[in-house]
């Protein structure tokens, strides 16, 4: 076979339907080709495989043994195609899928459970891959490509990623039942110099917030525990290891049973948006574009 005119797609079905019709004008008839047409591509696919397809004996086609394996690969390449062309029907159609997703500490814990779920159950055939990390590695591995879009808090500086805004949360200083703020509601921003804190890791987007807000205030705060995990810092405000400023949607139950105490620092608001992030270059599919238009309707949300 010439190797600079290989057989191509075209030539294979052609083939595969006068080899089922045993015919030229009737192969030509369902291919909505005239039968000289069908002729010369039997031709030119003989010229290039450079071996007889058909022998014509009595006006009749038959298959040469060459013809007969050609006919073999030819069913298996266009049952592949046929499969290939139904699952990409299938993909623009929402009915099979995959999408990457990173979300950040608190949103992949205390949001995106019911994100899933609900998505899971419109689209159930769709297979969501989640990483759940602090901002830092959720934006690292959008720059990369190992996720197809991200939920975080925190602050973005890569120029390469876009973000999109889809819930709005608040930040409260938390204590103890047992500590020595307990009694009161509004504290003054020297107050915090005499309790022990206890703060995310760095790379956290709710860390990164509540440094920036502190600073801009010249609020003083000693860090006493650094923990990677909220659950881990609510028991230790229980136990009245420390006082910490945790978001709203984390903390709930907790201020509902009264294991936990919230307080405002005078004149002071931690507020926050979660955003979408992707990079600049992502194509967002009618897939993707489904999963974010969920995620801003999402109930719990709104």
């Amino acid at each position: 076979m010439n190797l600079n005119h290989k057989i191509n797609l075209r030539e294979i079905k052609i083939f595969a339907t006068v080899c089922k019709t045993t015919s030229m004008s009737e192969a030509g008839r369902q291919l909505y080709m005239t039968q000289p047409a069908v002729s010369q591509t039997i031709i030119d696919l003989e010229d290039k495989l450079q071996v007889k397809l058909f022998e014509r004996m009595n006006k009749k086609l038959i298959l040469t043994h060459a013809g007969e394996i050609l006919l073999k690969y030819s069913k298996r390449i266009i049952l592949i195609m046929d499969e290939a062309e139904n699952t990409l029907e299938d993909i623009a159609n929402l009915k099979i899928g995959k999408i990457r997703v990173g979300a950040s500490m608190t949103i992949g814990t205390y949001l995106l459970p019911s994100i899933i779920k609900e998505f899971n159950t419109k689209y159930p055939e769709i297979n969501l891959n989640l990483i759940i990390d602090n901002t830092s590695v959720i934006e690292e591995k959008i720059l990369n490509n190992d996720i197809d879009i991200g939920l975080v808090e925190g602050l973005i500086g890569a120029k390469d990623i876009l973000f999109d805004s889809f819930f709005h949360d608040k930040l409260f200083l938390v204590c103890s039942k047992e500590n020595s703020l307990a009694r009161k509601r509004i504290i003054e921003r020297e107050e915090m110099a005499d309790q022990y804190f206890i703060s995310r890791e760095e790379g956290s987007g709710t860390r990164e917030i509540i440094d920036k807000i502190m600073n801009a205030y010249n609020i003083t705060y000693n860090i006493r525990h650094t923990l990677n995990n909220i659950e881990a810092i609510k028991k230790s405000i229980r136990n009245n290891l420390g006082i910490s400023i945790l978001p709203e949607i984390a903390i709930q139950e907790e201020l509902v049973a009264g294991d936990l105490l919230k307080l405002d620092i005078r004149d002071i608001e931690f507020k926050r948006s979660f955003n979408i992030i992707y990079h600049k270059d992502k194509n967002l599919t009618n897939l993707l574009q489904k999963f974010i238009e969920h995620i801003k309707n999402h109930s719990s949300i709104k």
